[in-house]
């Protein structure tokens, strides 16, 4: 199967981290480990090469009127330090050339140029070496002679083996490096293929199918992630379906007046045909009354589809809760005489709200009108507004009777009435006031209580827009 780019994305950032996390522990091993690693190579060189330079000597001292070349005694010691280095030794006189040598053949040449980048010498008088792969490859300690004569002692390790201590380390670091790349396959695989079904989920959504949800197990990033797309999805759902059923219920809501238009078109009609003028002016006004029914119908849908599209912003400015709900209770005030109600208020508001006046106005007007219009003859209404910390309360209650755990929850949908009741209306009221209050940052609900069906709002002192 062909990787994802996600998935290759995933890979080459980790091997660049890894690459750069491998060079730095190099650097530090290379500026701490390789310190003390040369200066434990020096301290050994330096001892070893002190005690055979003070064996020869006293060998040669032991038997001064012997020539070099003749001594035994340095013969036999010169070829044991080759069996015991496991290394080629040999003693070089003042003029640099041979005289005693633990092997056969011919010297190596050029031995003091072996590496020379890599000598090391401690002081005046000790010994120059070579390293090579991390061992001591090439040694030259200087002898002194009989009657004040100098020359070397040399100690070629030709077979010397091992790996420079650095690299093995680096080796050691590539080989971990290649087997963590390695686990990042699967690791890369576990966040790719659950935003791979994720993107499928999504395809799916988009083709239509609402009912899909995406499985999701863990509670990481990509766990909400996945949660969040079936909350859309869930969200969607719900939106076409209220889309739908706005769109029925407006047709149905349409078809009422339109239907009494028609008919009151077909009897003018009879009338005219007849020559009958009499009662045609209550036909019209019948007409004119629909008209004005479909006007406001309609311009309620587009006051409801505004909100929806937030295409109006708020027009902020102080509003005085309590004054404005005084003002549209004298508004009502016809309404309520005529039920014969009984209307109690207790409007305590220390300090406006920053709002939309006009909105919060369309709001509160729906939400008095709804308590008066569905109150019983004779009936209570109650409207109570207090400040808080942070904005308003406002509850308005009426004796309108207990309502099912269903109709609570639906109140506030477009086109839902309450049934049975006489009461008029579109429905559309409470769905209206519902988008005013939530745009302000508030909330609205509807209880049952012992009083009656109760309107609760909380409005914020400030909009969240």
């Amino acid at each position: 199967m062909k990787p994802g780019k996600l998935y290759i994305k995933i890979f080459i950032s980790f091997v660049i981290v890894l690459i750069i996390t491998e060079i730095l522990i190099f650097g530090l091993f290379m500026f701490t480990a390789g310190r003390s690693a040369r200066s434990r190579i020096e301290r050994y060189v330096n001892a070893q090469s002190t005690v055979v330079r003070q064996y020869v000597e006293t060998i040669i001292r032991s038997e001064p009127h012997a020539g070099l070349s003749e001594n035994r005694s340095l013969r036999r010691l010169i070829h044991d330090l080759g069996n015991i280095y496991q290394a080629k030794v040999w003693l070089t006189g003042t003029d640099g050339n041979p005289i005693i040598q633990s092997f056969e053949g011919s010297i190596p040449k050029d031995t003091s140029k072996i590496h020379q980048k890599h000598t090391r010498n401690s002081t005046a008088n000790g010994p120059y070496y070579t390293v090579r792969r991390g061992f001591v490859h090439y040694i030259r300690m200087p002898v002194e002679f009989q009657k004040g004569e100098k020359g070397s002692i040399h100690l070629l390790f030709e077979n010397a083996k091992g790996a420079h201590p650095e690299g093995l380390f680096a080796l050691g670091l590539l080989s971990i490096g290649l087997v963590i790349a390695l686990l990042v396959v699967p690791v890369s695989r576990r966040i790719t293929n659950p935003l791979n079904r994720l993107r499928d989920s999504a395809l799916k959504i988009a083709d239509g199918d609402l009912a899909h949800r995406a499985r999701v197990k863990s509670r990481d990033e990509i766990g909400e992630l996945g949660r969040a797309v079936n909350h859309m999805a869930a969200q969607l759902a719900q939106m076409i379906r209220g889309g739908r059923e706005l769109t029925a219920n407006i047709s149905h809501e349409l078809r009422s007046p339109l239907t009494r238009i028609r008919i009151a078109e077909e009897l003018i009609r009879e009338r005219l045909d007849r020559g009958e003028l009499k009662g045609l002016e209550s036909h019209l006004d019948d007409i004119q009354e629909d008209i004005e029914e479909l006007d406001r119908l309609v311009g309620q849908v587009l006051v409801l589809s505004k909100m929806d599209l937030r295409k109006d912003r708020l027009n902020l400015e102080a509003v005085d809760t309590a004054g404005l709900l005084s003002e549209l209770l004298e508004r009502l005030r016809l309404s309520i005489g005529r039920k014969a109600l009984r209307v109690q208020t207790h409007l305590v508001c220390d300090s406006p709200i920053s709002g939309d006046r006009e909105a919060l106005r369309t709001a509160l007007s729906n939400i008095l009108d709804n308590a008066i219009k569905f109150a019983p003859e004779r009936g209570r209404v109650e409207v109570e507004a207090s400040s808080e910390e942070d904005g308003v309360r406002v509850s308005v209650t009426n004796t309108f009777g207990a309502l099912s755990t269903e109709d609570l929850a639906r109140l506030f949908n477009p086109f839902y009435r309450v049934k049975p009741t006489q009461a008029g209306g579109s429905g559309l009221g409470l769905a209206i006031t519902k988008k005013i209050i939530e745009r302000h940052g508030g909330e609205i609900e509807a209880t049952n209580t012992p009083e009656g069906l109760k309107i609760r709002i909380r409005i914020p002192s400030h909009p969240a827009e």
